[in-house]
């Protein structure tokens, strides 16, 4: 009877395990913890901009010498004369030679009558370039080269001789600001910022501080300006100039995937039953 029973056990355990094999009868539950993928669904288009401030450390003047004579050889000789002693005036002021060039030179006639074409004489006219890396230089130079000879002061343009690093550092900052808008803005709404599809650098003129014949000037080149009048700018010893501030700037667009905000996971519980 014993052997009987234990072979009714034996055989009903086979049909379970065979039941189950075969996909008939309960599975156990399942359970996976899922993360949803943030999806775009849409855009967001934002603009930022920065600005660096720095002081000026280099100056680049524009000497004008002028003569006139009967002859051009004379006008020549005497500008020649003119302008050397102009170039010895700046050389001692330590001023290497190297830093001092001719930027032009023209020999013109002036007419006693220009409808009858008489020449009265001919003017001949140097203008010498001179570039200062020592801001600090700049009224003993215009004083000394005055009194040399030299007839105008044609130009002063004030500059910074690492404009390059500079413009690269507002750029980078520019977009970092660009990105931080774009955050803000999402989440406000409730999204977040996915992949940045779009970047743009802004164009434009700069005013880079210079001054000639009492005008200012706006260059097409770099996003460069000085402000004239800033907080912090250097004073010369006597105060008469005053070099401002240098103000580099830039300017960025940039677009970006926008998504739902997906900062919580939720628990997918996945029951089968066959």
């Amino acid at each position: 009877m014993k052997t009987q029973n234990l072979s009714n056990i034996a055989l009903s355990a086979v049909v379970i395990c065979l039941l189950v094999w075969n996909g008939i009868g309960p599975h156990p539950t399942a359970a996976a913890s899922v993360s949803p993928e943030a999806i775009a669904v849409g855009s967001i288009s934002v603009s930022g901009s920065s600005a660096i401030r720095v002081q000026p450390n280099r100056v680049v003047i524009l000497f004008g010498v002028e003569t006139f004579a009967r002859t051009p050889s004379s006008a020549q000789s005497q500008n020649a004369r003119q302008s050397r002693a102009v170039v010895n005036a700046i050389l001692a002021q330590d001023i290497a030679e190297r830093y001092i060039a001719t930027a032009n030179f023209s020999i013109q006639p002036r007419y006693e009558d220009y409808d009858r074409n008489i020449i009265n004489g001919y003017g001949a006219r140097n203008t010498i370039a001179v570039t200062l890396r020592d801001v600090q230089k700049l009224e003993p130079v215009l004083v000394e080269a005055l009194e040399a000879g030299a007839s105008t002061v044609d130009g002063i343009e004030f500059s910074v001789t690492n404009l390059r690093e500079l413009r690269d550092r507002a750029r980078d900052q520019a977009v970092q600001a660009a990105l931080e808008k774009a955050k803000a803005m999402a989440g406000a709404a409730g999204m977040t910022v996915g992949s940045v599809t779009h970047i743009n650098e802004g164009t434009g003129g700069y005013y880079f501080g210079s001054w000639y014949g009492g005008s200012r000037q706006w260059t097409n080149y770099q996003n460069v300006v000085q402000e004239l009048s800033a907080e912090g700018a250097i004073t010369l010893e006597d105060g008469t100039v005053s070099l401002g501030q240098i103000v580099v700037q830039a300017q960025v667009s940039l677009s970006a995937e926008l998504a739902n905000d997906t900062t919580e996971n939720t628990d997918i519980r996945t029951h089968i039953d066959q």
